[in-house]
């Protein structure tokens, strides 16, 4: 009886989450910093940024200082994420990154006895990027493993992440600068609990992003889930005043085709080339409740990267250019 219950609830649970665009692995899909939610699958046309690893791994190729993040992802009750990656120029073109994602859900209780189950998944990745053709052109890859566990039953896969992004400047004396990015998430085996397969929510992503004089972006991008028929799309914007603090909002379709509106802030404090950031962003999502994200990051250059005493500095931060 008490397997019968605990398959139960595992549709149950998959029924809930298929709205995040897969059937299960809930984790895989709503990972990602509180800029890259910002953004969207725009996120796929992300640089020099580790807040576009998630959406496309080509974005490890472009880190050259040592950089880190934790995001908290809250939704109300239903549930909690702690999402974090760490990046380490290993080699001279070479980057590596790890990254780790936690997901519970608290509020699954066992119907014959009320006992509190609780579900969990986990995944744990590594990965490396490159850059070819000038410095324009990045490819990277991650390969993660995943495994979920309900009351006593657990399952596990291997799945994998994979992108590239080309960038581009105008002859122009103001900067005028275009990336496009494509990516594939969550390519993998399908995950078993009592003998019922469930597949990831394998997508592709397509970004394209516009960047005005450093400060202004205009960003759009594609998502399609092999379990669904329709195109997802999102559209967007960011304005960055004296390099420090950022406005973002972006419409992003869902699975349901309702559209919603995604709103951030972000906060850089630049202290000799020492970076340390703070987001937050506020997601409606498919259900009733909304959820909100706080990423804190850094970026610890090497000696050779830092920028000289005329640079960013706390007393001339904000000094506009």
């Amino acid at each position: 009886m008490k397997r019968v219950i605990t398959v139960s609830i595992i549709f149950i649970i998959c029924f809930v989450i298929k709205g995040f665009g897969g059937t299960t692995a809930t984790a895989l899909d709503i990972a990602g910093n509180a800029y890259e939610k910002n953004m969207g699958y725009s996120s796929a046309a992300l640089e020099n940024s580790l807040g576009g690893v998630t959406y496309n791994p080509a974005v490890i190729a472009d880190l050259t200082s040592i950089s880190g993040s934790l995001t908290y992802f809250d939704y109300i009750d239903d549930f909690n994420m702690f999402y974090g990656n760490i990046s380490y120029p290993a080699f001279k073109k070479l980057n590596i990154l790890g990254r780790f994602g936690y997901f519970y859900m608290p509020s699954i209780n066992d119907i014959e006895t009320g006992e509190e189950l609780g579900y969990k998944e986990l995944f744990i990745g590594a990965g490396t990027g490159y850059k070819f053709l000038n410095n324009r052109l990045s490819a990277g890859a991650v390969a993660n493993f995943y495994t979920a566990t309900i009351a006593a039953d657990i399952a596990s896969t291997f799945f994998l992440n994979c992108g590239v992004n080309y960038s581009f400047l105008l002859p122009t004396v103001i900067i005028h600068k275009f990336i496009i990015g494509l990516s594939i998430l969550n390519l993998g085996p399908d995950i078993t609990f009592n003998s019922e397969p469930s597949s990831l929510p394998l997508n592709i992503n397509f970004g394209v992003q516009y960047i005005f004089d450093h400060n202004y972006k205009l960003f759009a991008g594609l998502r399609k889930y092999t379990a669904y028929d329709n195109f997802l799309y999102n559209i967007g914007g960011e304005i960055i005043i004296y390099r420090i603090l950022s406005f973002r909002a972006a419409m992003i379709e869902d699975v349901n085709s309702l559209i919603k509106y995604n709103l951030g802030l972000g906060f850089d404090l630049n202290y000799t080339d020492y970076h340390f950031m703070l987001d937050y962003a506020f997601l409606p999502l498919e259900t009733v409740d909304s959820a909100y994200l706080i990423t804190l990051s850094f970026r610890f250059p090497f000696e050779s990267e830092k920028e000289d005493k005329t640079g960013k500095n706390w007393k001339n931060m904000w000094t506009s250019e």
